[in-house]
């Protein structure tokens, strides 16, 4: 992520840019057609409870956007 700060203007943490990093990659994956049902679907819920957390931390302002 090119940004450094979080919604709110505040620097962000390593821990937080990890875990925004890790949201977004989920995010990514849960997009692809290529993946087996099952795995799809544990991506997509992984992707969501990391976007429970980085939208605790106010690090995201956006839905998951599973679908």
């Amino acid at each position: 992520m090119a940004n450094d700060k979080d919604i709110l203007g505040q620097p962000m943490t390593s821990d937080e840019a990890e875990l925004l990093a890790l949201y977004h990659k989920l995010h990514e994956m849960s997009q692809r057609d290529d993946l087996p049902p099952t795995a799809l679907a544990n991506v997509k819920q992984a992707m969501v409870l990391l976007w429970n957390a980085c939208n605790d931390l106010c690090l995201v302002d956006e839905d998951p956007g599973c679908d």
